[in-house]
């Protein structure tokens, strides 16, 4: 997913009066996502986002795998430090074995509060989330430019 110039733009501006307005630490962590500090803050957010949508579309509630946050992990690594988005054309042979569907997000330049409502906007990635699948794995890591690159892989055990 890309976003116009005028979107990271905002974005900045959001986070830089994040970052300058009186917080809690949990909500500060949330809201820079760049430091490695704030993985698990950014997982817990990104999977309470995913379990709400789903919740609201009458699924049952993802359940975060440490494996599979491994290898979302190390595809948002990737691609930061190319600084190019892309798919891991590997990750259903680097998820736990047994799966019977999978599936895989990506997503650059949103903060973490807005990038599963992005991702709920595309039918694709919206179908991905609402799936059948029963176990998710996230990955946030960002490029030397402070660009964040997400990943999600879902797994159906």
């Amino acid at each position: 997913m890309s976003r116009p110039i005028a979107g990271f733009a905002a974005a900045l501006t959001a986070a830089l009066v994040l970052t300058l307005a009186p917080a809690t630490a949990a909500s500060a962590a949330v809201s820079t996502s760049c430091t490695s500090a704030t993985q698990a803050a950014v997982q817990k957010r990104i999977l309470t986002d995913v379990n709400a949508a789903r919740k609201n579309a009458g699924k049952k509630a993802l359940k975060a795998s440490s494996s599979m946050h491994k290898v979302a992990v190390a595809w948002s690594g990737k691609q930061a430090a190319s600084g190019t988005m892309k798919h891991n054309p590997n990750y259903a042979s680097q998820i736990p074995k047994g799966w019977t569907a999978a599936a895989e997000n990506v997503a650059y330049g949103y903060t973490p509060q807005k990038v599963t409502p992005a991702w709920l906007k595309s039918t694709a990635h919206r179908k991905n989330i609402l799936g059948g699948y029963t176990h998710i794995g996230i990955g946030v890591a960002c490029s030397k430019a402070g660009q964040p690159y997400y990943t999600q892989v879902f797994g159906k055990y």
